[in-house]
């Protein structure tokens, strides 16, 4: 899950773009930025008001005070993005460890179905030997 609670679905057609433009949105949002997609390209916005309402944007640009907010503590911000990273990491490992069962259940099945037709085939050699 993301931190905004929606589920990575990336096992379901989601393709690689798509997830790694998740991931780099959540990215700039923790360093205070936003992801802007036009097209095919892409820029970065600087935050300036976070949940604001639209009185308070309509002050903000109202007023001529063009000085930015503080920095917010970059140590946080660090262990922010890291404890995101690992999140994302642990669920590609989950993902790709559900892949791989599913690989290994289709193999399985796949022997079962090869050893009932080899047993098929040895009963059908036995009625005709009998007929």
């Amino acid at each position: 899950m993301l931190p905004r609670g929606e589920p990575v679905e990336w096992a379901r057609g989601r393709s690689v773009t798509d997830e790694r433009e998740q991931a780099l949105q959540y990215a700039a949002k923790l360093r205070g930025l936003s992801l802007v997609r036009s097209g095919n390209r892409y820029a970065l916005a600087r935050y300036v008001l976070r949940d604001a309402s639209l009185d308070d944007v309509a002050s903000y640009l109202a007023g001529d005070d063009d000085a930015e907010p503080a920095e917010t503590d970059r140590r946080a911000s660090l262990r922010a993005m890291i404890k995101a990273e690992r999140k994302l990491i642990a669920e590609m490992e989950q993902v790709q460890r559900k892949a791989e069962a599913e690989g290994r259940d289709r193999a399985t099945t796949e022997q079962a179905l090869s050893e009932i037709r080899r047993r098929l085939a040895e009963l059908q050699t036995e009625m005709g030997q009998k007929r």
